[in-house]
């Protein structure tokens, strides 16, 4: 998004993120526009706002909010590609009946010692919908994983495997329960 289109446009601003999802694109239609990343989208299209020959990438409510024209769309290198947002807050979500959890464990590089703590879910018919790893820093070879379950925690399929999971695991941090979104 720019208040001039892209003709003119010298210097690019957004997050690290938006940024690494549009590489392709930026060199094949900026290659010689300067790439600023800046700590949100919202803050990028506030600068390009205010500044000429600048650009933005961020989404539609920026552009109105501030006042700038779209100027290319669909510009993400994998069209699949999604972002996840998170709203942080002191209380804890009811239960809409269409619920996730994101839960954090750890365990140690044992053989079976992670699918012992999947049986959790599995044996509870909890549906796992993610999950990813991360190097724990605490050991080499030692990583947390990060879950996203359907149900809420509430839910007594879902209790009942946090509940096993707590007595199976060496970590279980259980980051909130809250309406899943709509695709």
């Amino acid at each position: 998004m720019a208040k001039e289109g892209l003709a003119r446009v010298a210097k690019v601003y957004s997050h690290a993120l938006s940024f690494a999802q549009c590489r392709q694109w930026l060199a094949a239609n900026l290659p010689r526009a300067e790439c600023v990343e800046v700590s949100s989208t919202a803050e990028a299209a506030r600068l390009a706002a205010a500044e000429s020959g600048a650009a933005a990438i961020a989404g539609k409510p920026a552009a109105a909010a501030y006042g700038l024209e779209i100027a290319a769309r669909d510009i993400e290198d994998n069209p699949d590609n999604t972002t996840r947002f998170l709203v942080i807050g002191k209380q804890q979500a009811p239960p809409s009946g269409v619920d996730k959890t994101s839960v954090l464990f750890a365990t140690p590089s044992k053989p079976g010692s992670l699918v012992r703590l999947l049986r959790c879910f599995a044996d509870n018919e909890v549906n796992m919908i993610r999950i990813e790893s991360r190097p724990s820093r605490q050991a080499m070879w030692e990583y947390v994983f990060f879950v996203d379950v359907e149900g809420h925690s509430q839910d007594p399929a879902v209790a009942a495997a946090l509940e096993e999971l707590r007595r199976r695991s060496s970590m279980v941090k259980t980051l909130g329960s809250y309406p899943a979104a709509a695709l």
